[in-house]
């Protein structure tokens, strides 16, 4: 387990990747970057790319770990729920508020209710809900929602790979039968097939099958580092032709970033570079969740102070970064503090439901 830490990391530098980005695009206009990490920065949304394939991974490591359980399903549900629902309502009353009180917007009951239940992804016009950056959990609830049964039946390494090409398929059928049949506009068109939790299927099965691929050649195993330096290289190559746009056939953009993060985390396993996976990318990994969550508001509340950093007389790389850096700081004290206010009770709460209803089932079956 102690080599896991990679997972940790990945989990931060996918967040402040995210962050990175939002920090130039939420302002209106957008901030001007440096053209040195113009690419860099625009393709950071890829972050959420990131995300799900470790979402997926780590959720297939923690079924195969808790299998010994009288009732792994039960537990799997229960800690999912509390590990989301705690920060995400005290988000959706925030953000009810941020809206009817600083843009005089007062968001339905309905749109309330599909953001309390996790519905919002199903429905045309309303699929990234009302809370900033939430389309996620809407994708990422869906799916822990049917988790337990596809773990059930992909459960190797071939049917894992099976499973992925079956998810592009179902992805292709959906964007062609909404395209089809849905009649509404085209603006709410294409947002409704590009956040539809069909669209990430193959990002989540790639992140299946990326853990059977660690099981079965990496787990408990003693491997030449110059693996794991090989495939951060071609995960290197790869994000480096993606964004040249030289990797444009068989695959769409997004299963391209899957592919190429799941071999960038499989890397990470066998050689965890210390650049890469270190105390701080670790830190901000433990306090992803709240980092992600918290950072767009933050981002808003802190164009003013952007605006004045940029009529600063300063190179356009040090306008952005001292932006950013602004970010990070306020935001990191704002979500330290949340993860151990919210999030680590709600942990406690999920896992300990688990773990009482375990015994106790135990205590009748005696």
């Amino acid at each position: 387990m102690s080599r896991l830490g990679f997972i940790e990391a990945l989990r931060g530098l996918a967040a402040l990747y995210v962050v990175m980005y939002h920090v130039a695009l939420i302002p209106s206009p957008p901030l001007e970057v440096p053209v040195w990490s113009n690419r860099l920065i625009l393709t950071g949304g890829s972050g959420v790319t990131l995300f799900f394939v470790v979402s997926a991974f780590t959720l297939t490591m923690s079924m195969h770990l808790r299998s010994h359980e009288p009732h792994p399903t039960f537990g799997f549900y229960s800690r999912r729920f509390f590990r989301i629902v705690p920060l995400f309502y005290v988000w959706v009353i925030l953000s009810w508020l941020r809206d009817r009180f600083w843009f005089g917007v007062t968001q339905s009951f309905g749109t309330v209710m599909l953001s309390l239940f996790f519905g919002f992804n199903l429905v045309p016009g309303k699929q990234e809900g009302f809370v900033w950056a939430g389309w996620t959990l809407g994708v990422e609830m869906l799916f822990y929602l049917v988790f337990p049964l596809i773990y059930r039946y992909i459960n190797d390494i071939w049917k894992a790979l099976g499973f992925f090409f079956a998810t592009l398929t179902l992805s292709s059928v959906f964007s062609y039968l909404v395209t089809s049949y849905l009649q509404v506009d085209a603006t709410v068109l294409s947002s409704f097939k590009q956040f539809s939790i069909f669209r990430h299927l193959p990002t989540f099965a790639l992140g299946i099958f990326a853990y059977y691929v660690f099981e079965r050649f990496i787990q408990n195993k003693t491997l030449p580092l110059s693996w794991g330096l090989g495939l951060l290289s071609v995960s290197l190559f790869g994000y480096s032709a993606l964004q040249d746009g030289r990797l444009q056939f068989f695959f769409d953009g997004i299963s391209w970033q899957a592919i190429i993060y799941a071999t960038a985390l499989l890397g990470l396993s066998i050689f965890p570079v210390g650049i890469l996976v270190n105390r701080l990318t670790r830190f901000y990994g433990e306090i992803s969740y709240s980092l992600y969550l918290n950072h767009p508001t933050l981002v808003f509340a802190l164009i003013p102070a952007y605006r004045i950093i940029y009529d600063l007389p300063l190179p356009l790389t040090f306008k952005y970064g001292a932006c950013f850096l602004l970010t990070l700081t306020l935001l990191s004290i704002l979500s330290y503090a949340t993860y151990h206010l919210i999030e680590k009770p709600g942990m406690s709460l999920g896992s300990n439901l688990a773990k009482k209803t375990v015994f106790t089932r135990a205590s009748v079956a005696k």
